[in-house]
């Protein structure tokens, strides 16, 4: 077809609104393969570009634009460009033309053969013949676009015509008001900036711009390509800030901002002169000082809102960085006030004054200032510390000494910077470690905490103080602090502030606390006298810092597995270590510790495990606690090793435990054991091989062994490792030869066949595999026929679908399809509430009912709101059951009903749902209303006057206000509290 009966086929297409893209490859097609040329297509349009109707005239230039910018570079030849580029500029005088224009002029700056010359034909007509701001939005953007290509990708020609590009930029951006198209024109300036000299176009292109701050404008919801507030804020703090030419002109007026009630524009005008300060002449910034600092000063002291004074001091900091970044020269020392006095008469003045208000603020101010450069940190200091040292030795009022200290510290902190600490702090050394004390003991009386707590914030800075203490007045204060953390106070917030400074020291000075605290808590932990409490502060203490410290880590672990393996802790406390040790491992393996899992293991998980299999004197209670939290710590360190490090892992567990495991009766304690090794498996990676020779014969040997032990620790383990090893078969005939395997030898239906069942429904419904179901069906089977173990059936549902520290789980590499628990779902609710409503047996249901609610605890609400109408009266029947957690999961659902589809409850509320709650919510057997019970009816009596008119519930009102005035007086302080959030609600319910 040629090129004029393409054209013609293209141009109808645009009449009618079809689609042109073969038409258009067809013509890109023809010019590439040099068919055709370009010049050819001009001419083939040349009877609508001429024509006298604007509307053909834009047809036409739509057609060469859309061709144009489908064709590759090769295609247009050198020798057209010049041409092109006079055409497309002419026609930027023809209104009609110009949205189809621009984009075939963005399309030719892109080749190397648009010249200079050809740039600035193209830009001399955009901005003598456009008015862009009559034009749409897309084409206002294309403009900013294409002049923004013009400073990128042709610098000379943009630097050539210097002021006219910038004025001609101006004068197209003056009235814009759309937030894309301006984001497009901020992000040009900054670039045009650093290119063109501006200095006598800066007022012009500076006023443009100016009149958007503070810009607001409100974000589209559900517009995922609409512009937010906050990136158009920083485009245009760009733009101000991106010359120093604009620091005369923009100053004054943003300090003026910062006193805007408006919150947002406050805290942009802050941010703006922060980063302004650092481009800005600081001869502009001078003569704003005072009122800019007094502005901050209120702002700090009496911002509602954290916000704004975190901004402002931000702020205080930069600008005086910028002003007053070293001593003055020896002319200007002998001027009168300098920018410093702003902030530091004021300073003094409430310093020496009888009472000190807002010393939290005065000290904030103080450091950002001391911050901004190491001659600030100086003056600040030099100013501030005799006052505040003077009268710390003068008054023994604990509150003064308090806001005193409080001052002080915000002073030092700045002066934890090596390379701005403040010269005076050495001559002052000695009447500040008087001033905290670093040796002196926790205070036992609340009277004496706040002021302790304020001490050990200071002593952290003297140890971050670069080279202020010594190596052992280092280790003292450290040790102080240890102390604060770890010793009896009446006030916990001791406690909790001394681990926190601890948790900081640690991360900052590693090798200090580890030479300096872990001996001391350590040490602190052995001997039989130590009592739980203490205990427990010592283990949160070392927990703390092996999370938040990884130069730390192995040091604690390696400490507490040596103070257990040892015999140095009590036993009292073996589960408790065990518990902080699991709790590093775990931390450390979810930050991404690939490469520190070894060492994980290596210095904790083996000795401990070890230890166990070898220690004797442990009580088997204790020994099942202790090798639980081993066992999770194993599971979390072992599935982030790779496939080669966990089958050389394997080997010597399956050299100790593998036999044992096999055989019904383990010799000695090592049943109790089975966890570790079970845990270790579980987490392998599905490309691991096990050290076995038959699987199959390995697994049929863990079945046995499991359906014959009376243990079982033994028993579980066993089950744990089938369903792992059957998840992670990606073979499904193997799988199912391993599964097939497995059942065969679980004959009967007594107690372990049942668990088996579940465990292999785990294992098999997780990764969607249909055989799954069968297991599924003979449980619930088991529940119709009311068999000796339907109530074991029931309650292994929570096996099915919930979570577990190892086994069959996303952590350690178990396979779990997207969609399986909403598979299982629509499959098995199904047939318990058809099991329910035929059943004639009380015990049927009721074990249906137990069924139903471990399925439905363990759903995405995503999932149970589909077809949730069916199941409600069974839920409000599992209401009525004795088992606490059990219950409490059905009030929640019937919460979530509530809240989500409220109108499925209305025909059950006054004669179900309030009766059932009001039940829940009296304090009765322990066992059955529990605290998680009765929270659980009063959140859901909360919510019904916010889902319900007052017609619905009017006749329950009474009753309801009744039992939530006797619930006001629970005996849990947590029941009480939400009992009376519910009265409130409900008295204001009535009122309405």
């Amino acid at each position: 077809m040629s090129v004029q009966r393409l054209v013609d086929a293209y141009i109808i297409g645009l009449g009618d609104g079809a689609d042109n893209g073969g038409v258009r490859r067809a013509l890109v097609e023809h010019i590439t393969s040099g068919d055709a040329s370009l010049l050819e297509l001009v001419q083939a349009l040349g009877a609508y570009l001429a024509s006298e109707e604007g509307g053909r005239r834009s047809r036409g230039m739509r057609v060469l634009a859309e061709v144009l910018a489908d064709l590759p570079p090769s295609a247009i030849p050198a020798q057209a460009t010049a041409k092109l580029a006079q055409f497309f500029g002419a026609r930027l005088s023809d209104a009609t033309c110009v949205p189809y224009t621009l984009p075939s002029i963005i399309a030719l700056l892109r080749l190397p053969s648009f010249t200079a010359q050809c740039v600035a034909d193209v830009l001399g007509a955009l901005f003598k013949d456009v008015h862009v701001q009559s034009f749409q939005q897309s084409t206002r953007c294309d403009v900013y676009r294409l002049l923004d290509l013009a400073v990128q990708d042709h610098p000379d020609a943009v630097k050539a015509m210097g002021s006219g590009f910038v004025l001609g930029f101006a004068q197209i951006l003056d009235g814009e008001k759309d937030p894309r198209a301006l984001m497009a024109a901020f992000q040009a300036i900054p670039r045009l900036v650093a290119l063109v000299d501006i200095r006598d176009n800066a007022e012009d292109l500076f006023d443009v711009v100016f009149c958007y701050f503070p810009i607001t404008f409100k974000h589209r919801d559900g517009d995922p390509s609409a512009i937010s507030p906050e990136s158009l804020k920083a485009a245009l703090r760009a733009v101000i800030t991106c010359s120093p030419y604009f620091g005369g002109m923009a100053t004054k007026p943003l300090v003026e901002k910062t006193a805007a009630t408006s919150t947002s524009a406050k805290i942009d005008a802050y941010e703006t002169l922060a980063a302004a300060a650092r481009v800005y002449s600081p001869d502009v910034l001078r003569p704003e000082m005072e009122a800019l600092v007094e502005q901050i000063r209120e702002d700090v002291i009496m911002a509602s809102d954290d916000a704004v004074a975190s901004a402002a001091l931000a702020t205080l900091e930069a600008v005086y960085a910028a002003v007053s970044p070293a001593a003055p020269s020896g002319d200007a020392a002998g001027e009168g006030s300098t920018p410093l006095d702003y902030v530091l008469k004021d300073a003094v003045f409430r310093l020496t004054a009888d009472g000190i208000k807002n010393p939290d603020q005065i000290g904030r101010v103080l450091r950002a200032v001391a911050c901004s450069s190491a001659y600030n940190c100086t003056v600040v200091s030099d100013a501030v510390l005799p006052i505040i040292l003077e009268r710390l030795a003068a008054t023994d009022a604990l509150a003064a000494r308090r806001e005193l200290m409080d001052v002080l510290n915000h002073v030092l902190s700045a002066s934890c910077d090596a390379e701005r600490k403040a010269e005076c702090l050495e001559t002052e050394k000695d009447s500040l470690l008087a001033v905290y004390q670093v040796e002196a003991s926790v205070p036992l009386d609340k009277e004496h905490s706040y002021l302790h707590i304020t001490r050990l914030k200071g002593i952290t800075l003297l140890v971050l103080l670069p080279g202020f203490l010594t190596e052992n007045e280092a280790a003292m204060a450290l040790q102080t602090i240890a102390r604060a953390a770890t010793e009896r106070s009446e006030d916990e917030n001791v406690n909790k502030e001394g681990t926190h400074l601890l948790v900081q020291l640690a991360q900052s000075r590693p090798a200090l606390v580890e030479a300096a605290v872990l001996p001391l808590l350590l040490r602190a932990l052995g001997g039989e006298t130590v009592s739980v409490q203490r205990a427990a502060c010592l283990l949160n203490a070392l927990g703390a810092i092996g999370v938040a410290a990884p130069k730390v880590l192995l040091p604690v672990l390696g400490g507490l597995a040596a103070a257990m393996t040892s015999g140095e802790l009590s036993q009292a406390h073996y589960a408790a270590a065990a518990t902080t040790i699991r709790k590093m491992v775990e931390a450390a393996a979810a930050k991404g510790g690939d490469p520190l899992c070894p060492d994980l293991v290596a210095v904790a998980v083996e000795p401990l495990s070890d230890w166990v299999y070898g220690a004797s004197g442990l009580g088997e209670e204790v020994t099942g606690r202790v090798v639980l939290e081993l066992a999770k710590a194993a599971a979390a360190a072992h599935s982030r090793l790779d496939a080669e490090a966990q089958e050389q892992r394997l080997k010597p567990l399956f050299g100790r435990y593998a036999e044992a495991a096999q055989s019904p009766a383990p010799p000695g304690r090592t049943s109790l054991l089975l966890p570790l090794y079970a845990a270790s498996v579980c987490a392998c990676r599905p490309q691991t091989r096990l050290p076995v020779d038959d699987l199959r014969r390995y697994l049929g040997g863990l079945t046995d062994a499991a359906l014959a032990t009376g243990c079982a620790a033994h028993r579980e383990a066993c089950f744990e490792i089938i369903a792992a090893v059957i998840n992670k078969t990606a073979d499904a005939r193997l799988r199912g030869d391993l599964t097939a395997a497995v059942l065969q030898r679980a004959d009967g239906a007594g107690p372990a066949q049942v668990r088996l069942r579940h465990w292999v429904a785990r294992a098999l419904v997780s990764c969607s595999d249909r055989a799954g179901y069968d297991c599924v069906r003979w449980l619930l089977a088991r529940i119709g026929e009311n068999a000796p173990q339907a109530a074991l059936a029931a309650e292994g549902f929570g096996t099915i679908l919930g979570d577990h520290g190892w086994a069959v789980a996303a952590a350690t590499h178990g396979v779990l399809k997207a969609l399986a628990r909403q598979r299982f779902y629509v499959t098995v609710v199904p047939e318990i509430t058809a099991g329910f409503n035929s059943a004639a047996d009380d015990s049927v249901k009721v074990h249906l009912l137990v069924a139903l609610t471990h399925t439905i605890r363990h759903m995405p609400k995503s999932v149970l709101m589909n077809g949730i109408e069916s199941v409600v009266p069974l839920l409000l029947s599992a209401i009525r059951l004795t088992s606490a957690g059990l219950k409490a999961a059905s009030i929640r659902t019937v919460a979530m009903v509530a809240l989500e589809t409220p109108d499925t409850l209305r025909g059950e509320l006054t004669t179900s749902v309030v009766p059932l709650l009001l039940a829940a919510v009296a304090q009765g057997d322990p066992a059955v209303n529990s605290i998680d019970v009765r929270r659980a009816a009063l959140d859901a009596l909360a919510l019904l006057p916010e889902k319900y008119p007052l017609t619905a519930l009017h006749t329950a009102r009474r009753d309801i206000l009744a039992a939530l005035a006797r619930a006001r007086d629970d005996r849990k302080r947590l029941v009480r509290a939400d009992a009376v959030k519910a009265y409130n609600k409900w008295l204001a319910f009535g009122d309405a």
